[in-house]
C-alpha cells in the first residue's frame, strides 16, 4: 500500500549481482512498465507503480542536482548513467547504477547492482554534494540550490580526476560491467520451462536470437581496451610532438643570428637556417592539423566504448525479460508486456545501429589521421636533411664552434619527432586492424538483430498464455 511518505530505514533491499531490472516511463517520468525484479526490489505491487511518477522511489539521501543532471541529458536526447539510491516501499534502500536513455514514447532505465571501487567514491561525492545542497535550499529555493549544488558536484568529480560528468559516467559503466562479469562468471542459466504454446515457441526463438546478439556485443566489449589505448596514447603523443615546431623555430633563429655574425662565410648557414625555420612552420601547420583531427577521434573512441557497454546491458535485460515471460504464470497486462518488449527491442536495435555507424566513422577518422601523420613524417625527413646539410657545412669552416651544439640539438629533436610519428602510425595501424576485425562481425550482428526484430513482431502480434508448470 502506498503511503504519502515512506520513512527511510537503514536497511538494504538486496538483489543479486546477476539481476538486471528495467523500467519504462512516459515523457513526464510516469511509470509505464517494469520487470519483475523492479517490482520485487521496490516492494510495490505492479498496479501500485503503473502511472505513478518514478520519483515515488526517490531516496532523500540523493542530491536533487543529480536528477537535474539526469533530466538535462535526457531532454538533450542523450543517454546518461548515474549511481542512484532508491527508496523501497518498506523504507529500505537499494543502490543501482542506472543507464537511462530516451526511447519510443518516453524513457528506458536499465539498472544493475553496483560493486566497483568507483561506487564507493560516488557515494562519498553524493554525501558531500547533499551536505552542500541542503543549506542552500533552506536559505534560498530549490532552483538556486540545484544550480550551485550541480557546480559543486562537478568540482568534487574534478578533484577525483574526472574532467567532466561524461568522463565519470563512462568510467562507471565500464568498471561496473567488468566487475559484474567477474561476479556472475560461471553462473548456470535458469531453465526456461516447458514450451507448450505457439507464442512460447516464438518467445523461445526470440530468446535464442537475443543470446546471440548479446554474445556478439560481449565480444566487442572485450575489445574495448583498444579504444582506451587509442585515446590515452594519442593524448600522450599530442603533448610530446606539439613541442617540435617551437623548439626548431628557436634553434633556427639562433642559427640565423650566429650565421649573420660570420658575414659572407655564414651565407650557406643562413640559407640552411631559413630552410629549417620554414620547415618548422610547415611542421607546426601539420601538427595543428593532426592535433585537430585527434580530438574528435579520441572523443569518438570513448563514446563508442560507452555505447557498446549500454548496448550490452540492453541486450541482456531484453534476454532476461523474455526469459521472465517464458516462465511467468501471470497473464495480466499483456498489452503492456507486448508494448514494453517492443520498446526494449527497438531501443536495442537503434543502439546497435549507432555503434556500427560510429565504428565505420572512427575507421575513416583513423585513415585521415594516418594520412596526416605520414605528411608529418615527410616534413620531419626534410628537417633531417636540413640538419645534415648544416653539419656538413660547418665541418668545412672555421670559427663555427657554437653551431655543432645547435645542430646536435636539432638532430635530437628531429629523432624524437620521428619516433613519436612512428609510434602514432603504429598505434593507428593496430587500431585500424582491430576495427576492421570488429566490423567483420557487422553482417552477423545485423542478421541477428533482424531476427530479433522479426521474432518480436510475431510475439507482439500473438496472444500468449502464462507458462504451464512442467
Amino acid at each position: 500500500m502506498i503511503t504519502s511518505r515512506v520513512k527511510p530505514i537503514d536497511q538494504p533491499a538486496w538483489f543479486e549481482p546477476h539481476e538486471l531490472f528495467f523500467s519504462l516511463t512516459d515523457e513526464k517520468g510516469r511509470i509505464r512498465y517494469g520487470n519483475q525484479v523492479f517490482t520485487r526490489v521496490s516492494g510495490y505491487a505492479e498496479d501500485e507503480l503503473l502511472g505513478k511518477p518514478h520519483n515515488l522511489i526517490r531516496h532523500p539521501d540523493m542530491p536533487r542536482s543529480v536528477f537535474r543532471l539526469l533530466w538535462d541529458y535526457l531532454e538533450a536526447g542523450k543517454t546518461i548513467a548515474a549511481y542512484v539510491k532508491n527508496l523501497a516501499a518498506d523504507g529500505s534502500y537499494y543502490w543501482v547504477l542506472a543507464a537511462v536513455t530516451p526511447c519510443r514514447d518516453g524513457y528506458l532505465s536499465v539498472q544493475l547492482n553496483p560493486s566497483s571501487g568507483l561506487f564507493e567514491a560516488a557515494k562519498q561525492a553524493y554525501a558531500e554534494t547533499l551536505q552542500y545542497e541542503a543549506p542552500l535550499e533552506a536559505e534560498h529555493d530549490k532552483a538556486y540550490a540545484i544550480k550551485h549544488s550541480l557546480e559543486r558536484l562537478n568540482e568534487i568529480l574534478a578533484d577525483r580526476g574526472f574532467k567532466s560528468y561524461d568522463e565519470f559516467m563512462r568510467a562507471a559503466v565500464r568498471l561496473e560491467l567488468t566487475e559484474r562479469a567477474k561476479q556472475v562468471s560461471g553462473r548456470t542459466p535458469p531453465l526456461l520451462g516447458r514450451v507448450d504454446t505457439p507464442a512460447h515457441h516464438l518467445l523461445l526463438s526470440l530468446h535464442g536470437s537475443l543470446g546471440l546478439v548479446r554474445e556478439q556485443l560481449n565480444e566487442v566489449f572485450s575489445s574495448l581496451d583498444v579504444f582506451d589505448s587509442l585515446s590515452a596514447r594519442l593524448v600522450e603523443k599530442h603533448e610530446a610532438i606539439a613541442e617540435l615546431g617551437p623548439s626548431l623555430t628557436f634553434l633556427s633563429l639562433n642559427t640565423h643570428i650566429s650565421a649573420a655574425r660570420l658575414g659572407i662565410d655564414g651565407a650557406v648557414l643562413s640559407v640552411i637556417s631559413r630552410n629549417l625555420g620554414e620547415r618548422s612552420k610547415d611542421a607546426d601547420r601539420l601538427i595543428a592539423t593532426l592535433m585537430e583531427r585527434m580530438a574528435p577521434a579520441c572523443d569518438s573512441a570513448r563514446a563508442i566504448a560507452f555505447d557498446v557497454a549500454i548496448a550490452q546491458l540492453e541486450a541482456e535485460v531484453c534476454e532476461s525479460f523474455v526469459q521472465e515471460l517464458l516462465v511467468s504464470e501471470d497473464g495480466a497486462n499483456q498489452d503492456l508486456v507486448a508494448e514494453s518488449l517492443a520498446s526494449l527491442i527497438a531501443e536495442l536495435g537503434s543502439r546497435c545501429g549507432k555503434v556500427l555507424a560510429a565504428l565505420h566513422a572512427l575507421r575513416e577518422d583513423i585513415r585521415v589521421l594516418a594520412t596526416a601523420a605520414h605528411d608529418l613524417v615527410g616534413q620531419v625527413g626534410q628537417m633531417k636533411t636540413a640538419q645534415l646539410n648544416g653539419k656538413i657545412d660547418i665541418a668545412s669552416r672555421r670559427n663555427t664552434q657554437g653551431f655543432e651544439a645547435i645542430f646536435e640539438d636539432v638532430a635530437v629533436i628531429v629523432a624524437d619527432a620521428r619516433r613519436d610519428c612512428d609510434d602514432i602510425l603504429e598505434l593507428l595501424d593496430s587500431t585500424g586492424e582491430k576495427l576492421s576485425g570488429l566490423l567483420q562481425m557487422e553482417n552477423a550482428l545485423r542478421g541477428e538483430l533482424s531476427e530479433v526484430a522479426s521474432a518480436t513482431g510475431q510475439v507482439v502480434g500473438a496472444s500468449f498464455e502464462p507458462a504451464t508448470a512442467s
